[in-house]
């Protein structure tokens, strides 16, 4: 899948003609796993533990189902995206100037909710130290983004979007599952201190790293703005591909645990499965996704769209009756889906990237096109359930897996219309 004479193409710039020496740091590569890392644990926390916690507390349904919406400012943070490519401290650094304050104040939030009751008049303070420590992490994201976007190319660029949607899953398994396994054993106020620890560590992390000096030239550049970003050639095919491009994981995995209900399944069996989902994930959707983005983007997207239809096609068989929903024919379906779902946010959050780092804005840049990703991956998963309920799980599935047929032609005319050479 190559470009054509008619390819919009995305070269590489002169302020960033030095970055594919970073892709051997090893040191810079631990940096961002760990910022992803901390930035997945707060979207944990809020989906996740606190409402479960809040619950046991005596919480009710209807202040419960607010919580989740501390999520937002990960749909809303491009309007905030150009404060952080356009301001910082020359001494610091251009991305450290704002990692290093967001991870200080997630610190000082989860460190508060270990202290402040989940119940009556502190109930509140909890949810307000909830979104203020999510929009820390989202302001960070951008941040986090933007030095990736600038500081690798190439094969750097593949492995430090494994890094981070295998970095952001970990940290919301930990954030969420993973607080609940051990709450009953730390207690509230054990957790939060533990889980403080994590922001602090990477705050050290970054602060003996040295941030390069931009170039000139870059220095001279215009001031980023949002116009800016949609007047870039590509971008609107891009955004498509974006709003898309989470679905399948999203919409699978939102639908197929409801069905799995609906045919009598317990909670903790339902359960484990969403945890076999994400551990697959992360052992090795990610990992092989990035290898095989490293060798070619589009393919490895292609190669991720098509595993995908095969796992929906996969589970209209179960719901159609041909399969038995055994666990072997399960954790198949589940598994192939995660294996599909890694290769293609691999891919996409790659050629993301390459293209915010092609420009001059690149935390603006990715940042309205990861908007546009958690945007989609909320919608469809919405939008998948709704179907579901109006024309049964087999026709879905089935659905589904067409939709990803078709979406595989969107790729291949993508891979010919959009030339990222980064």
């Amino acid at each position: 899948m190559r470009g054509n004479n008619q390819a919009i193409s995305l070269a590489l710039p002169d302020s960033a003609s030095t970055a594919s020496a970073k892709a051997g740091d090893l040191r810079f590569f631990l940096l961002i796993g760990a910022l992803y890392f901390t930035q997945g644990l707060p979207m944990g926390l809020s989906m996740e533990a606190v409402p479960v916690m809040m619950r046991q507390s005596g919480v009710s349904m209807d202040i419960i189902a607010l919580v989740p919406l501390a999520g937002l400012p990960w749909i809303i943070k491009f309007l905030w995206a150009p404060m952080v490519d356009n301001r910082w401290k020359p001494g610091l650094g251009r991305r450290k100037s704002w990692i290093v304050p967001m991870q200080t104040i997630l610190t000082a939030c989860l460190i508060l909710l270990a202290f402040v009751s989940l119940e009556g008049t502190g109930l509140w303070i909890a949810v307000a130290a909830l979104v203020i420590g999510t929009i820390a992490s989202a302001t960070q994201d951008t941040a986090t983004d933007g030095l990736a976007a600038e500081q690798l190319a190439g094969r750097g660029l593949a492995y430090a979007n494994a890094l981070q949607v295998g970095g952001m899953m970990a940290g919301f398994m930990i954030g969420g599952g993973g607080v609940l396994m051990v709450a009953d054993t730390l207690g509230q106020q054990g957790i939060f201190l533990l889980l403080a620890l994590v922001p602090l560590l990477t705050i050290g992390l970054t602060l003996s790293w040295r941030e390069p000096s931009r170039p000139e030239k870059a220095q001279q550049s215009q001031k980023a703005r949002l116009a800016n970003t949609f007047r870039r050639p590509g971008v609107f095919l891009l955004l498509i591909l974006a709003f898309i491009y989470g679905g399948a994981h999203a919409g699978g995995l939102s639908v197929s645990k409801i069905f799995l209900v609906d045919l009598g399944w317990s909670n903790q069996q339902t359960g484990l499965i969403a945890t076999v989902s994400g551990l697959v994930m992360l052992a090795l959707g990610c990992p092989l996704g990035s290898v095989l983005t490293a060798r070619n983007r589009w393919i490895a997207m292609g190669v991720g769209m098509a595993l995908a239809a095969v796992s929906f096609a996969l589970w209209a068989l179960i719901a159609g009756g041909v399969l038995p929903a055994s666990w072997p024919i399960v954790l198949a379906a589940i598994s192939v889906l995660s294996v599909a779902s890694g290769f293609i946010a691999v891919a996409a959050a790659t050629i993301i990237m390459a293209f915010g780092g092609a420009g001059e804005q690149a935390g603006t840049d990715v940042t309205v096109l990861q908007s546009a990703n958690v945007f989609g991956e909320m919608a469809i998963a919405g939008l998948v359930v709704w179907f579901a309920g109006r024309t049964g799980y087999a026709v879905t599935f089935a659905g589904a897996a067409a939709t990803l047929v078709l979406a595989l032609l969107f790729v291949s005319r993508a891979a010919r219309a959009l030339l990222v050479t980064r």
